[in-house]
């Protein structure tokens, strides 16, 4: 399983199509999250059935902006639990018995004065369930200053509010390979300028549950931001042998004087700590 988030910029056209239909294939992904289509309902469900996805969710666009979409398949047990223009709630769960865990497909507010409210939804998102919980989109903020290029510097107020938030929320930002500016503004010009608009955030019992998850942004020309893929991969359990603890008491019992006795009798030669271990598990 996969799930890949993108502002589009729009599908409306037949070369989104094409840029999306190349996206699917490539990394065929079981859940998507879409940013501003710029398309409604009837669009997106010609779209998902295009792309061979099974099920859809979608946010109309309110004229010419915004819009978001979600499409999985059917090998994904998805429910949509809440949804707003910036955000769609779920649960996920990968197959039959597996744990059940959150994913939030976001977008923020992209007017700067707005921040404010951007930072207080995700604090009002995270409030609402204790599963372990996934956040891909477009945040329009940045958690440090290295994570711009070009123009001016961001405003510190912008960042120090969105690491709180962050924070607040108990998320960790999960890192990803490939370029890591995942918004650019007038490209090959003296004015352009790159931001790391859209990240991945997760708890940390989202992490544990899927320590092994790997996740990438990925090149095209299309939109001025970058998809993102995450593969939430759970890595085998070793179960950890409990501490041995001697106790005391034991001395007591005369069955266990003669466990330890025929243990050390029959590790002679071997060296210390090894008889201590083979008596250790004589006794347990």
């Amino acid at each position: 399983m996969s799930l890949i988030s993108w502002n589009c910029r729009g599908l409306g056209n037949l070369t989104a199509i094409r840029v999306l239909a190349d996206l699917v294939r490539t990394k065929r992904p079981s859940v998507i999250f879409l940013i501003e289509t710029f398309v409604d309902k009837h669009r997106i469900d010609d779209i998902r059935v295009q792309l061979g996805f099974d099920c859809a969710f979608t946010i109309d666009a309110v004229g010419h902006s915004g819009g978001l979409a979600l499409l999985w398949s059917n090998t994904v047990e998805l429910k949509v639990v809440s949804y707003s223009l910036n955000y769609v709630d779920t649960e996920v769960r990968m197959d039959v018995g597996s744990p059940c865990w959150r994913f939030t497909g976001y977008y923020g507010y992209p007017e700067r004065h707005r921040r404010r409210e951007a930072w207080q939804l995700l604090r009002s998102l995270s409030a609402r369930s204790t599963l372990p919980w996934l956040v891909m989109g477009d945040y329009n903020d940045l958690l440090d200053q290295f994570e711009k290029l070009g123009r001016a510097p961001h405003p510190g107020w912008l960042i120090n509010g969105f690491r709180e938030a962050v924070a607040d929320c108990g998320l960790q930002d999960v890192p990803f390979g490939g370029h890591q500016f995942t918004w650019v503004k007038s490209r090959g010009t003296s004015r352009m300028m790159e931001e790391k608009l859209d990240r991945i955030l997760a708890s940390e019992s989202w992490l544990d549950l899927f320590e092994g998850a790997r996740a990438q942004s990925l090149p095209t020309l299309y939109s001025d931001h970058l998809p993102l893929v995450l593969t939430p991969v759970a890595l085998p359990r070793v179960r950890k042998r409990a501490r041995f603890c001697f106790d005391n008491m034991w001395l007591r019992e005369e069955a266990c004087r003669e466990i330890v006795a025929h243990s050390w009798n029959r590790t002679v030669g071997l060296d210390t700590l090894d008889r201590v271990e083979v008596c250790a598990r004589d006794i347990s």
